[in-house]
């Protein structure tokens, strides 16, 4: 289960991975968009307001990627997804870390907070037969950046750089995608641009 499916990249990757899918997303028009898309055929993808949404611990993995920084009531929306996990299985959440580096950009995506390791942790320990198998920073180049435009330059990260076909451009994206593989390889980066906890629901 995708709880906050967006454009439905996850439930794509899944499903054609061979995983049996489906997802709730809050915005109506993505929630169409994803419903025309073939390549989404046969997925069940409804709306829904994940802080007013209860499950019925049908599912194996839950993901919520980058969508509980957007919740004023985030405690309340972890306990919601959490509903939707079965005994033994998982929920896997990705955050942006470090509130000492909110600015503009978090404003512009309506992020009420970021968050440091143990408040996510403290946040998580509040769920009802929850362990935390692990909570690991991620995109240490990301990190770099962020902190270079909102800290120091005071001003939003340029969005578009990525994009570009400059050698420039397509050598920073070289490296940060190398990066990024290495990071997969060795289980996270000593400092990153984002949280991932993964959190078992195993009755204690």
């Amino acid at each position: 289960m995708d709880i906050g499916a967006g454009n439905g990249l996850f439930l794509k990757f899944f499903k054609n991975k061979g995983f049996e899918v489906e997802g709730i997303e809050l915005e109506k028009e993505q929630v169409h968009e994803m419903q025309k898309d073939s390549k989404l055929k046969d997925v069940k993808i409804q709306q829904g307001d994940i802080t007013q949404l209860h499950g019925n611990a049908d599912f194996d993995v839950v993901i919520a990627s980058d969508v509980i920084e957007h919740i004023e009531d985030d405690v309340t929306a972890l306990r919601n997804l959490f509903t939707f996990v079965k005994m033994n299985g998982h929920l896997i959440i990705t955050v942006p870390a470090h509130m000492y580096l909110y600015g503009k950009r978090d404003e512009k995506w309506g992020h009420y907070r970021r968050y440091g390791n143990r408040d996510l942790i403290n946040k998580i320990s509040l769920l009802t037969d929850a362990k935390i198998i692990s909570v690991s920073e991620w995109n240490i180049l990301g990190y770099i950046a962020y902190f270079f435009f909102e800290r120091i330059l005071r001003r939003p990260i340029r969005e578009g750089f990525r994009y570009k076909r400059s050698p420039f451009s397509k050598f920073v994206v070289f490296l940060s995608d190398s990066i990024l593989k290495l990071e997969e390889l060795v289980g996270g980066s000593p400092v990153g641009l984002t949280l991932v906890a993964v959190v078992k629901k195993k009755q204690v």
